[in-house]
């Protein structure tokens, strides 16, 4: 009979315990200082993941010396970048903003000097 009554009691603790995830993720809603809107949706956010975006960019260079974010559309559908250099620096487009002209070099020994940002990529940011 105590088999029987265990037996029952075990499957009734099975059947009424909840089943919850081991881990629970909570969304945090951080409030912007100056528009009182959640961070991930106001203009004042959407300005510091657009400075982040660029910081870790990987710039494309002109032959011109002009600095692209990939995908801008100035390329148009030509594949060849072959005369194009790579920058991966931080803060690389930022200080191309401020007037600093930066110096690289390719891995075929190209040298390139950045002196300018490509306006659409201004407007625009990361593709």
């Amino acid at each position: 009979m105590l088999d029987k009554r265990n037996a029952a009691v075990a499957d009734v603790s099975a059947r009424a315990a909840p089943r919850f995830p081991l881990a629970v993720k909570m969304a945090v809603m951080v409030l912007c200082e100056l528009c009182d809107l959640d961070r991930s949706t106001c203009v004042h956010g959407l300005r510091d993941r657009q400075t982040a975006r660029e910081r870790r960019a990987v710039l494309l260079i002109s032959p011109r010396g002009m600095a692209h974010f990939d995908g801008c559309p100035h390329k148009g559908d030509d594949p060849d970048f072959s005369k194009w250099g790579r920058l991966d620096g931080n803060d690389a487009w930022q200080r191309i903003g401020n007037g600093e002209s930066i110096d690289t070099v390719d891995s075929a020994g190209q040298e390139f000097v950045v002196t300018a940002r490509c306006s659409d990529c201004v407007d625009h940011g990361p593709w």
